[in-house]
């Protein structure tokens, strides 16, 4: 099956992180067999619009669309002449058989597309952006006419799909991110005897709750404990060196600024136990990550939790509380014999493994074009 995919951001050379999730699932969809396709675009162009063909692995292509920004809906209709024309160079028989886009910003380009070449299209809602209230009611109106244009929508966790509900009458699937086999390496666990070693990945921000950490971490120290705290991620990382200095534990908080994927992995086999207390998120890639490497995991009740925490997998707090997230640290040194690091990472391939997310694709794709449209 061809699939072309659209997403609404993508990895690029400023921010190789940026989006790497739609780009290893579709590695992953081009490794189980299918032809993969991907439109990215970029405003970076100094005039004009021009496409760079990139030969990614076998079976996946990207078509990386740079773009000059235009004002009004000019960049629109000048990216989707640019997306039609790439879709008319296939040869007919050739064409995309489904179109799958990721997230709300490109699905007017999918249902263009779909009306234009009469290809179904699955869209997976992966933003915060509904949770936050940071969209207005124009906007959903928007977001719910692109919705309405799709034959499936998929949302990367339950509690999200509860949120879009709304916007979209017929059932929503929810199909979580994928890990990359990079992540399901065996790793020697830790001694004991070392300082307990925390890590966190993501942005250093509020959304991430970056703040939150800091503090709860300093609360930690104050027990007496001997732990460490590593910092994965770019963003304002003066601010928070600040923050970890005015806590006195700057002795403790290691800041790496952002790394790549393979670093990520590694970091993540060298430390005790994961935690992350968001102020939001739709699914979070990263803790399912650190469950591939054998981690433990503390994170607080967003959309998010209910997938991911179990008695087995670790401990989800309200978001906000740090002494609840202090006290879910402190638990985790003290009873951090409790979770086992294999059944951790047999449950994370379970659910989040590469063949399992593209079965799951698959059959959705299969469906839609077994039936023309899967409605």
């Amino acid at each position: 099956m061809h699939i072309l995919i659209l997403p609404s951001w993508y990895p690029d050379e400023n921010n190789p992180v940026k989006g790497c999730f739609f780009r290893e699932q579709a590695e992953a969809l081009a490794r189980s067999g299918h032809r993969v396709s991907v439109f990215p675009y970029y405003a970076d162009a100094e005039k004009g619009v021009y496409t760079e063909r990139r030969e990614i692995c076998a079976g996946m292509t990207e078509y990386a669309i740079h773009y000059k920004s235009m004002p009004l809906h000019m960049t629109y209709f000048r990216l989707l002449r640019e997306m039609t024309a790439l879709v008319r160079a296939f040869p007919r028989n050739e064409r995309p058989d489904v179109i799958h886009v990721h997230s709300f910003y490109a699905a007017r380009y999918g249902a263009a597309l779909k009306k234009l070449f009469h290809i179904p299209m699955v869209i997976t809602e992966h933003a915060t952006w509904f949770e936050r209230r940071l969209l207005s009611e124009q906007k959903l109106r928007d977001i719910k006419r692109d919705y309405a244009a799709a034959d499936a929508l998929i949302a990367v966790s339950s509690g999200l799909r509860d949120v879009i509900a709304p916007l979209y009458p017929r059932e929503i699937r929810v199909v979580p991110n994928m890990v990359r086999e990079l992540f399901f390496v065996p790793c020697r666990r830790p001694g004991e005897k070392e300082p307990f070693r925390f890590v966190a990945v993501g942005s250093l921000d509020e959304k991430k709750g970056t703040d939150l950490l800091l503090s709860a971490f300093a609360q930690v120290l104050a027990e007496e404990r001997k732990a460490t705290l590593t910092l994965c991620g770019g963003g304002d990382a003066e601010k928070y060196r600040r923050q970890a200095r005015e806590l006195g534990i700057s002795d403790s908080v290691r800041f790496t600024g952002q790394i790549d994927r393979e670093a990520c992995a590694a970091i993540l086999g060298e430390s005790h136990a994961f935690v992350l207390p968001s102020r939001f998120e739709t699914f979070g890639v990263v803790y399912a990550e650190a469950m591939a490497r054998g981690l433990p995991i503390i994170m607080t009740k967003t959309n998010a939790w209910r997938e991911l925490v179990t008695e087995e997998t670790g401990m989800a707090v309200d978001i906000e509380d740090i002494p609840a997230l202090r006290d879910a640290m402190l638990s985790m040194m003290d009873h951090y014999d409790r979770y086992d690091p294999e059944r951790i990472r047999t449950r994370c391939r379970e659910r989040y493994a590469p063949e399992q997310v593209c079965a799951r694709l698959t059959e959705i794709y299969s469906s839609l074009t077994a039936h023309g449209d899967g409605r």
